[in-house]
C-alpha cells in the first residue's frame, strides 16, 4: 500500500508543480511520431490528467471493491485451490498486493505522462531515454508483481504462513 500511495503523491506533486511552471497551451496530444498535433488550455489538460492519475491508481489499491464482487469475477490463478482451503483471506491479500504494486506503477506512468507534456510546454531538452525507460520500467515493475502472484498461489503444498509442505493422511 506504502508504494501506491507514495507513487500518487509523487503524482500529485509533480502535477502541481507542473500547473506553475507550464504555459498556459500545453500539448494535449502527440501522434505516432511523438510529436504534439494538438494543442489545450493547461487547465483542460490538467481537468482529465489529474483524476486518471488519481483515480486509476486509488482505485485499483481499494479491497472492498475486489472482495465485494462476486467471485466468479475474480480471475487470479490456482482461485479454487485457495478457497476450497477456506484461504480467502490469503487469496485476497497476494491479489492485493499486485493491485496495489500496479497502482503504484500506473500513477508513475501517469507522471510520465505529465513529464511529457512539461517537456514539450516549455521546451525542456531531456534526453529521450528520460521518457522512455519508465515505460520499460513500468513494465518491469508489473511483470515482477505478476510473478510474484504466480509464485505465491502456486499450489505446491504450502503457503507463506506454514511452509512445511502439506501431505497427505496415511490411511
Amino acid at each position: 500500500m506504502l508504494f501506491a500511495v507514495l507513487s500518487i503523491l509523487v503524482f500529485v506533486g509533480f502535477a502541481v508543480w507542473l500547473w506553475f511552471n507550464a504555459p498556459d497551451q500545453a500539448p494535449s496530444h502527440s501522434g505516432a511520431n511523438g510529436q504534439p498535433d494538438d494543442w489545450s488550455q493547461k487547465g483542460e489538460v490538467m481537468a482529465w490528467l489529474v483524476p486518471l492519475g488519481v483515480g486509476i491508481p486509488a482505485l485499483l489499491s481499494i479491497r472492498q471493491i475486489y472482495e465485494k464482487l462476486p467471485i466468479g469475477l475474480v480471475n487470479v490463478p490456482h482461485k479454487d485451490y485457495w478457497l476450497k482451503r477456506g484461504e480467502r483471506d490469503y487469496l485476497f491479500d497476494c491479489l492485493m498486493e499486485f493491485m496495489r504494486i500496479t497502482a503504484g506503477a500506473c500513477a508513475l506512468l501517469f507522471t510520465l505522462s505529465l513529464a511529457q507534456t512539461l517537456k514539450v510546454g516549455i521546451s525542456r531538452s531531456w534526453p529521450e531515454a528520460l521518457l522512455f525507460l519508465p515505460t520499460g520500467v513500468f513494465l518491469v515493475v508489473v511483470a515482477i508483481a505478476m510473478w510474484n502472484l504466480l509464485r505465491q498461489l502456486k499450489p505446491d503444498g504450502r503457503d507463506e504462513r506454514n511452509p512445511k509442505p502439506q501431505t497427505e493422511p496415511e490411511q
